[in-house]
Formats: C-alpha cells, structure tokens, sequence
C-alpha cells in the first residue's frame, strides 16, 4: 500500500492511497468533520505531479491499465456508490482543482477509484492538460 498527501493552495490537504485492486482519495484527519463537500486547489506544479502520480499507481494497482475514453455508466466518474458506506460519492475537476462530495459524514474516504473508472479519469485529465493519452 502507498500513500502520498497533495498539497492544496486552498488548505485542506488530499490524500492518495493506492493498494492492489483500488486507488482512494480521503481528507486528512483534521479536515474529516469539513462537511460533504470537498474543493481542492492545486498549484500547477502539484496538480501535474497528481496526475503521473494517479498514472503510476494506475499501473501498480491494476494489470493493463491503459487510460482510455469514458465509454459506459461504468466508466463514468463522477459518480461511483461506495458498498461499505452505502452511499454515492461524487468527483468533477476544472483546471488545477477536484471537487469531490464525499458518500458520508462517519468517514474520511472521499472517492474510492475501480480500474474502469480510473481510466477515464486519468484519460480526461491528460486530455485537458494536454499531455496526450
């Protein structure tokens, strides 16, 4: 299991947590109690370091990790259902910033990334920063 924390302009640190299988996104402790709703502000710098550091993992955590074009609901990230927190959690971005709702108040897991979904978004992410996929 690796775990790396991205700095924020806007307080609030993300934390990543990629583990065979599953690549998560959580709040810090101190921030747990912030409400649902999450905005992460990352300078140019971080927010690229973000991406190749979803991008690495990627492909540590699953086989044939190849980031690719949203094509089905089950690709689709900006809605995933969280089984053990029996909820929805949410995730859009715009440059340099996440905005992620997160399933429930009792936890600090904001988003948890299945391989399907993870391709999309890596995709979208280097097709916006114009990285190529």
């Amino acid at each position: 299991m690796d775990v790396r924390i991205f700095e924020t302009v806007n307080g609030g640190n993300l934390v990543v947590i990629s583990r065979k299988s599953a690549v998560i996104f959580e709040a810090e402790e101190t921030i747990g109690n912030q409400g649902l709703k999450f905005i992460f502000e990352f300078g140019e710098e971080t927010f690229l370091e973000l991406v190749d550091y979803l991008q690495t993992v990627s492909n540590k955590s699953w086989s044939n990790f190849v980031p690719t074009e949203c094509n089905s609901c089950g690709s689709d990230y900006s809605e995933y259902y969280d089984r053990a927190l029996d909820n929805n959690g949410y995730l859009d971005f715009r440059e340099n910033t996440l905005r992620i709702e997160r399933p429930t108040l009792e936890s600090t897991k904001l988003y948890q990334f299945n391989k399907k979904k993870m391709e999309s978004f890596v995709y979208d992410l280097k097709k916006v920063l114009g990285n190529g996929v």
